[in-house]
């Protein structure tokens, strides 16, 4: 255990130093952060955070996969979202102290640091570097979304579905010259309710892919064979 614990500092000390919302932080302030971070850590399948939650803290992810969706009564998890950055997920809703969105469960192992809200709060109002880092960060995501809104009402679904993979390539890939294997497993029915198509008719389309020799998917397991074709068809031009 007091292993796991200088591990799981030496991550976050790593995630202080070198992430967007905590490089405008003074040293003096990511010691103090540092020193009065938690950790937890959590099972696979396991609920991280509910919906309609008010955190309080600021929460980052340090080792692991959250899967971001709405857990339905049925029991099951509509997928909106798969979280493997080293980074907080939580910013908004904390920042707005509003309920989160969506339920945050873990795939796999994951380790989470948490971090006082107070003491968050205290460090940004005193610099103001550190808040312009945290402004511009919410601005490029906000420019993000409004993009990612653009392509969804003009692009046709082999484009969104490039584009989808294509994303999973970026941020969960390894990638050796041409082609990207998946470091997720996902299963075309949690595919499919990430841009709201049935599996069918993702199974339908996917056709394409497979037959032009771009992909792969085999068992849950996604390998992209022609990342430069991908590319090509996400374009809307």
């Amino acid at each position: 255990m007091a292993n796991d614990q200088i591990n799981s500092k030496e991550r976050l000390k790593h995630i202080l130093s070198e992430d967007a919302i905590f490089t405008g932080f003074s040293h003096e302030s990511r010691q103090l952060i540092l020193r009065y971070a938690s950790f937890r850590r959590f099972l696979s399948d396991q609920l991280i955070l509910d919906h309609d939650q008010i955190i309080k803290d600021v929460y980052i992810l340090l080792n692991g996969t959250l899967q971001v969706g709405w857990l339905q009564t049925d029991g099951q998890l509509k997928i909106n979202n798969y979280i493997a950055s080293h980074s907080v997920f939580n910013l908004v809703a904390f920042l707005q102290q509003k309920p989160l969105n969506y339920d945050y469960f873990a795939i796999g192992s994951v380790e989470i640091s948490v971090i006082p809200g107070q003491l968050f709060l205290q460090q940004l109002r005193q610099q103001p570097e550190a808040m312009w880092h945290v402004i511009q960060l919410l601005s490029q995501r906000m420019y993000t979304l409004f993009e990612q809104s653009r392509y969804v009402h003009t692009a046709n679904l082999i484009q969104r579905i490039a584009y989808h993979l294509n994303r999973l390539a970026i941020q969960y890939g390894d990638c050796q010259h041409n082609t990207c294997l998946i470091g997720i497993r996902i299963t075309q029915q949690e595919f499919a309710e990430l841009f709201g198509v049935s599996r069918q008719t993702l199974y339908k389309n996917l056709q394409f892919f497979l037959e032009q020799n771009i992909l792969e998917w085999s068992y849950s397991q996604i390998r992209i064979l022609d990342m430069a074709q991908l590319r090509k068809i996400c374009d809307l031009d």
